[in-house]
């Protein structure tokens, strides 16, 4: 029998992957984007004309709950940043575009029940009650720079088969002037949970073009960065980022 992917309750609501309030800020965006890759190959690729994504997966207490709640929180903060009437972002700032962030990719891989998520049970029931990301992940915030679109993607790296090889699930929003990053390592089996796990990333200024908002930094992170992403390219750039899980010695 399906259940709430948040809970243990009865899927009994439709959600929009993409918030209402946030496609209201596009209306005249003419398509969006949304594809899905595992190991190089892709799974999925498609055009979505003025996207509409709603997922079944979600009881009507965590639609109209702790999301909803989420929600309300984080979406004065993002409207500040389209708008650009924000320079800095404090702690609490950090963790809820964290947490949203988050929260949004989970629901996403709800688009695609027939492949196996990501995102454990565990893990989302414990950003559903202490707002606890999973281990090994983190967020960062990047500015878009003639980007009118939405756009998500979802990069599922892998080295090794099944448990012997470690994993870094990435997944990419960009709406408008803003995107997000958020990237999750699952190390190989047999590294121990305290030694820390890193990638490959491609060449580029990333340290002037993401801001850092998972983990938080106790220090307030200036707003906008130096350094931009230009249109789709700058977009397509960054969803490609990411390489190789290794470990760190």
């Amino acid at each position: 029998m399906r259940m709430c992917m948040f809970c243990d309750n009865n899927p009994s609501t439709k959600e929009d992957a993409w918030p209402l309030w946030l496609m209201r800020r596009f209306p005249m965006a003419s398509t969006g984007r949304m594809f899905a890759e595992r190991s190089g190959n892709p799974l999925n690729d498609w055009p979505v004309t003025k996207p509409r994504v709603v997922v079944k997966w979600l009881c009507d207490s965590c639609n109209n709950g702790w999301m909803s709640q989420l929600e309300n929180e984080v979406k004065p903060v993002i409207e500040s940043l389209l708008d650009d009437k924000i320079s800095e972002l404090d702690g609490t700032v950090q963790e809820t575009l964290g947490v949203w962030a988050v929260k949004t990719a989970m629901v996403l891989e709800a688009l695609h029940p027939e492949r196996p998520w990501f995102y454990s049970k565990a893990e989302r029931q414990c950003l559903r009650t202490v707002r606890s990301l999973p281990a090994r992940t983190q967020v960062w915030l990047a500015k878009c720079v003639n980007q009118p679109d939405i756009y998500s993607a979802a990069m599922d790296h892998q080295t090794g088969a099944g448990e012997d090889g470690g994993r870094a699930y990435a997944v990419t929003l960009a709406f408008g002037s803003i995107a997000f990053q958020v990237v999750t390592i699952r190390a190989p089996a047999q590294v121990p949970e305290n030694v820390p796990v890193t990638y490959e990333v491609s060449e580029g200024p990333w340290d002037q073009v993401l801001v850092q908002v998972w983990p938080i930094f106790k220090d307030k992170r200036v707003w906008p960065p130096r350094m931009g992403l230009d249109k789709e390219m700058g977009i397509n750039a960054l969803t490609e980022r990411l390489g190789y899980v290794q470990e760190r010695r």
